[in-house]
Parts: C-alpha cells; structure tokens; sequence
C-alpha cells in the first residue's frame, strides 16, 4: 500500500506544479499586455480550477480502484469462512500493481490451509490403508497357529505323524508373526526419524560374502544357487550404516531367492560407477533369473504391503515390508534404487554407495 501512496501523491504534486506554472504564465502574459485586473484574476483562477478538477479525478480514480479491490478482499474473506475453501480472487489487468500483488498472496494464503487439509486426507487415507494390511497381515499367521492348535486339541495330538506336522506348521506361522511385527517396527521407526544410522567406511565384499553364507540354508532349500561377480578390489570401502546396509542386501538376496525358478541364479554384481558429479561410487546390482515383475508394478513394489502376486508372497511367506524398509534406507544413505525386469526373464535391482 506504501507504493500506492506514493503513486497518489506523485500525480498530485505534478498536478499542482503544472498548474501553478500554468497560472504564473497566464499571470506574467496578462501583465506584459496591462490587461484589466479582473480578467488577470479570472485567466489565473480558471488553470486552478481545472487543474483541481483533475487531480479531483485522478485522486477519486485511484481511490475507486482501491475500494474495488478491497471489497474483492472482503467478498473472497466471507466466502472462504461459508466454506467455499476453493475461492480464489481473480486478478484483473486494469487493477492497481500493489492491489494485484495484495490478492496474489491472499490467494497463496488461502491455498495454503487447503493444501494442507487435502495433505491431511492424504495421510488419514494413508493410515487407514495400513491399518487395514497390517490387520490383515497380523490375522492370517494368527488365524493359521489358532486352526492348528485346536486341530491338535481336537485329538490330533493321539496322532505322531499329524501332530508333528501341525507343530511344525504352527512354528513356521509364529516365525512369520515374528518376522512381520520386526519389520512394522523397524519401518515405523524409519518413518518416524527414530532409526539413527551410524555412518562409517567399511569393506563391502566381505559384507555381501557373508550375507550369501548366511542364506546357504534358504538357497539349498529352494535349490538355487548364488554367485558373486566381484569387479572391484576386495578391501575396497564403502561409506554407510554397515548393519542397515547389510538389512538392505539381506532383503534383496531373500525376494531373488524366493522368487526364483527351480535351479536358478542369484549373482550379485560389485562394480565400480561415477555419479553425474565424478564422485567415485560402488554399484551394487542383485540379479536374479526368477519370474520377473510387469513393467507396470516397478513403480509401485516400494511401497508397503504391495504384492504383486499375491498368492504366491503369501506362499513364500513375505511380510510385503521388506522392499519399502530398504527404499527408506537408501534413500537415507542419498541412493536411488533402479529395477530392471520383466516377465519370466529375471530380475536386476541395483543402488549405488559411496565410496
């Protein structure tokens, strides 16, 4: 509003400087040819006059303009509080600057709580949504060790065969409880900004060489076989949370064997790389020759609790977290997770560490 004032009072010195030299002229002409004092009084009166007159204008112009725009303001303030939270002012051309630049940030204001109501909505949907999976996810093992148990005290216990069977089942249910509630916890505290890396330089080859040892079990199992292309020296460092990392590679080699065809290869490939900037890096890329995923679902595997075959994750016994709780570490170590896949032609999830 300081600029409009100054624009107002700008016109109104310039009106009446102009009309003052107007008058000295018709003054000093009258004089110079000694005409009658009345006419000398009504020639220096009439330029006043006018020159009131304009600045009358202009003044009532200006002031127009800025009670338009005020009222726009109110119109748009009452609308807002009967609930119209979509109003906006609309900003027209012939308006003063500072009005115009007044209802541009009226309008950023009022955006602001909408946004911030539609944001809230957001993660109420969101909410739901997991509550809903994770109920779901917590009912299934439940309900399995539940059948199993009154099966056996329904007399199956008198049985060896079938209550070893159902102890060995009602065990395997627990593990996979167990296995859920860990990564709930682990990803709540992720998202909460509870989980504290501790970032150091360590090796990564004997990192990934004992991870694979660790899933011997799981791989002869499920008889496939794992592999380890090591394309950079063994005591090469890489700079990160060596535990979360290790969390991160034990997801991954975990989905590639699962999900892999009988017989088949999980290889993990340890590179050098550079980023857009030249930093030297280590590419990390875990290849699989399993059932592939849609070129559709690549977007979306990150996200919690998304399956994209279902049936077959509940049969392999996955959580539907692991993926999303590696994103998140990642994305806390600044790495970006890449997937290459299609189906039936295997599976390449790759990210890069410093070094």
């Amino acid at each position: 509003m300081t600029k409009v004032y100054q624009q107002v009072l700008t016109l109104l010195l310039g009106t009446f400087l102009f009309t003052y030299l107007v008058v000295l002229g018709v003054i000093a002409a009258l004089t110079f040819f000694h005409a009658p004092v009345w006419l000398t009084v009504c020639a220096g009166a009439l330029p006043v006059a006018l020159g009131a007159a304009l600045a009358y204008k202009l003044v009532r112009g200006i002031t127009g303009k800025i009670w338009y725009s005020v009222e726009k303001i109110v119109d748009f303030s009452e609308a807002v509080s009967n609930g119209a939270t979509s109003a906006r002012i609309a900003i027209e051309p012939h308006e003063l600057p500072a009005m115009q630049r007044a209802h541009e940030a009226v309008n950023r204001l009022a955006a602001k709580p909408l946004q911030d109501l539609q944001e809230m909505k957001r993660l109420e949907r969101m909410r739901s949504e997991f509550l809903g999976s994770v109920s779901h996810e917590l009912r299934t093992p439940i309900f399995a060790v539940q059948g199993f148990l009154e099966t056996l005290l329904d007399g199956a216990l008198d049985d060896e065969a079938v209550r070893k069977q159902f102890v060995e089942r009602a065990y395997s249910n627990t593990i996979r409880l167990n296995t859920l509630l860990t990564d709930l916890v682990d990803i709540s505290r992720i998202e909460s900004g509870e989980m504290r890396l501790s970032f150091r330089y360590f090796p990564i080859v004997p990192l990934v060489r004992e991870i694979l040892q660790n899933l011997e079990s799981a791989t002869e199992a499920l008889n496939v076989t794992t592999a380890i292309e090591c394309r950079i020296d063994d005591d090469t460092d890489v700079y990160g949370d060596r535990d979360r990392l290790a969390q991160v590679l034990t997801n991954l080699l975990d989905n590639a064997i699962k999900y892999n065809i009988p017989n088949g290869t999980v290889t993990v490939v340890l590179e050098s790389a550079r980023d857009g900037k030249g930093t030297q890096e280590v590419r990390v890329s875990v290849r699989d020759t399993g059932i592939g995923i849609p070129q559709e679902h690549h977007g979306r595997i990150f996200e919690r609790f998304y399956r994209v075959d279902k049936t077959r994750s509940r049969s392999v016994g996955g959580t539907g977290l692991g993926l999303a709780i590696v994103k998140h570490i990642l994305e806390a170590h600044k790495s970006v997770i890449y997937v290459q896949s299609l189906p039936a032609q295997g599976t390449t999830i790759s990210f890069t560490l410093k070094k």
